[in-house]
Formats: C-alpha cells, structure tokens, sequence
C-alpha cells in the first residue's frame, strides 16, 4: 500500500474496504472514505481552535480545509488536493496519489499531537506511538445520528482516551485524560463529520486547548 506524504500513519490512507470489521480503528483506517463521490468533488472542513492561553497557544482560529478529488482509479483510489486554510496560514499540497481514506484524518491526527507535545513538552513520536496504539486496542464505539446537509445521517461516535489508565501519571503535566472523538457516517461525503481533541489538565492554571475539524459542505469545484 502506497503511503501519503503525512507523518501520521497508524496504517497507510490508501486503505482496502473492510465493511464487514467494525472495530474503531477499522471504521478510521481501513473504510474508503472516498467511495463514491464524484471526480471534480470538493469537500471543506472546518477547524476551530479554541485555547485559554493565547499566550503560550495563541489566538483562537477558525479556518476551513479544502479537499479536491480526482477521477477514481478502477480499484478506487484517486489523486487529492489539499488546501490548508488561508491568508498567512495558508499552505497548499497538491499530488497526494492513490487515496481511498480521507486525508483530513491524518491532518487531524498530526495536530492532535503536535498539541499533546507542545502542552506537556511530550517527544512527538512517543505520543504518536501511544496514540496509534489506543486507538488499536482502547477505542470505544458507540451509534448515533448526526445531521448534515439537511439530511439525519446514521453514525458511529468513537472516543479514546490514550493515557486515562495511569501509566503515564506524573509525567504528562495532568494532561492524562486528553480524549479524541471521531463521528462517522458513511451515507456522508468523505464518511469523516467530525473529529475533536480535548485536553484538560488537573493542574490549576493549566492552560485548557479544544480543537475540532468538521465538515462543512460537499459539492463540486466551482
């Protein structure tokens, strides 16, 4: 399987269908997120970043995420590119190849861990590691529903809380509980509505940090 250029790679984004396994890292990882949707298709997330710090995290922004889609492959995958934010922030990544999963997920996943490292002073590649193993073994998934576009999509809400049982007491500045929620649906374009990041720490006056990516609408390119 061919790999995109992200770091975060718990398995590559150029997945096989597994509709038949349910368990959250499959639902994240191995189902084509991209099924479907039309050459042309453009999806854009929103991200908001809200922090108690800004300071030490800076401004609380929101932003959008811009993917367009190429013309599927006949095993399904097709070529991706990415417009990330704007103004000042502004970065574009063009050529992502052969994509059956949603390269937002990734995006996401990058962050949430930059943030994780930048708040308790964490080594990246640990926490990443940590991350991909939760997700894997702890993850919990439950139904749900959610709304998009006018429509009542049915939903998978998965959650995981990578550092809640203790091991890493004392070391992560309070942060133990940071959780990270995924809402899926596969009648959605691109299946992936929201991802959010939460990190709290016991500490008092530590600062607070959410961050979240949804999708805000799917259409084609103008």
């Amino acid at each position: 399987m061919r790999r995109t250029a992200f770091a975060f790679a718990l398995c590559a984004v150029t997945m096989m269908s597994a509709h038949a396994q349910d368990a959250p890292a499959d639902i994240l990882f191995m189902r084509p997120h991209l099924a479907g949707l039309p050459a042309g298709a453009e999806l854009i997330y929103r991200l908001d970043r809200k922090s108690s710090d800004t300071a030490r995290l800076g401004e609380p922004f929101s932003d959008d995420i811009t993917l367009t889609l190429g013309t599927a492959a006949p095993d399904g995958s097709r070529d991706v590119s990415l417009r990330i934010f704007s103004g000042e922030r502004a970065r574009a990544v063009d050529g992502l190849a052969g994509l059956t999963g949603n390269p937002v997920l990734v995006i996401f996943l990058d962050r949430a861990v930059a943030n994780l490292a930048r708040l308790t002073g964490g080594k990246a590649h640990y926490l990443k590691a940590r991350l991909r193993a939760a997700l894997r073994d702890q993850a919990t998934s439950t139904a749900a529903t959610a709304e998009f576009a006018g429509r009542t999509l049915e939903a998978t809400r998965i959650v995981v809380r990578p550092f809640a049982d203790g091991a890493e007491a004392g070391r992560l500045l309070g942060y133990e509980d940071s959780e990270f929620a995924f809402l899926v649906a596969e009648a959605a374009p691109g299946m992936l509505l929201e991802m959010k990041s939460s990190f709290v720490s016991t500490l008092p006056d530590a600062p607070k940090l959410e961050e979240s990516i949804a999708l805000k609408s799917a259409g084609a390119k103008p």
